[in-house]
């Protein structure tokens, strides 16, 4: 699927917290002041920061994902669990020694793997880290905007109530450290995308922002509810005049040519054919809503 490049799908976004917001770091503190759960962290040339992993991101849009394809009728993996025998893509495809190429692998596979992968078979999307500045900031305001975020954690106690009393239980109090505003910035990529695909990870970008999915831990004590906004939506096409998705057809991906009405985007020649980036919220709807009708019924 990627031997050749038919288009990028780039989605620039910045995500700012509405409620509390945690996501737990790995390791445990040992110092005596620090949280029961920290708020994971990483360090940067610029300095130790608060950070929202890929990895987190593409676990909640996988997630959001499977529950669209289902309410689709689209079948999707569930992993085995005792003597169900539920669909698995990873079992399937270790259990068939005949399914070695991209071509051979991805028919076979369901519309999530599809796009997001599995231990056989790339990911069409791919996930960055989410820091608290922008790439292309100077080192003075990456180091500024570092210091900025520190100020939006705070630390909450939670405790453990018994079920059978309504009073705490003794010994459960503990605490977690949260966030509750600044900016995050990162992108997200589709490489070599179907028209559904793309709609997909829209949709998903949707739900987030109207509140019907959360991110991170602890959702149902309040955390999680992100505000994440499309700053701008960069597309690289193997075709001057259309934008060239991939179709799988006949046993082989294909050039899928689709013609847009673009709005307020600015387009450049690019080494591949066309680049185009919107920047303009209403044109970057306008191009979605056109890709909604243009989507194939065999999707």
């Amino acid at each position: 699927m990627f031997k050749t490049i038919r288009n990028f799908h780039k989605f620039q976004l910045k995500i700012v917290p509405r409620s509390g917001f945690h996501i737990g770091a790995g390791d445990t503190d040992i110092t005596p002041i620090a949280s029961d759960a920290e708020f994971v962290r990483i360090s940067t040339p610029w300095g130790r920061t608060v950070y929202i992993p890929g990895s987190s991101l593409k676990g909640v849009f996988r997630s959001d994902a499977e529950a669209l394809l289902k309410s689709q009728n689209k079948e999707v993996c569930e992993l085995a669990k005792g003597d169900r025998k539920d669909k698995d893509c990873g079992k399937d495809i270790n259990n068939n020694n005949n399914l070695e190429k991209s071509e051979d692998i991805y028919p076979s596979v369901c519309p999530s793997c599809k796009t997001f992968g599995n231990m056989k078979m790339a990911s069409v999307v791919r996930f960055e880290d989410f820091f608290p500045f922008k790439s292309d900031e100077s080192d003075e305001e990456k180091i500024k905007h570092i210091d900025e975020i520190e100020k939006y954690t705070s630390i909450r106690n939670g405790i453990k109530i018994d079920r059978f009393t309504g009073s705490t239980s003794k010994g459960a109090l503990y605490d977690y450290e949260v966030i509750t505003g600044g900016c995050f910035y990162g992108n997200i990529l589709l490489k070599n995308p179907e028209i559904w695909q793309v709609l997909l990870i829209y949709k998903t970008i949707n739900n987030i922002k109207d509140g019907f999915v959360k991110v991170g831990g602890k959702k149902s004590r309040g955390l999680g509810n992100l505000d994440i906004q499309i700053e701008a939506l960069v597309i690289n096409s193997k075709s001057e005049k259309a934008i060239t998705f991939t179709k799988f057809e006949d046993g082989q991906f294909k050039d899928n040519n689709v013609q847009f009405d673009f709005q307020n985007a600015f387009k450049e020649r690019d080494l591949i054919g066309q680049k185009i980036t919107i920047t303009d919220k209403a044109a970057i709807e306008n191009y979605f809503q056109q890709m909604l009708t243009k989507l194939p019924e065999s999707w």
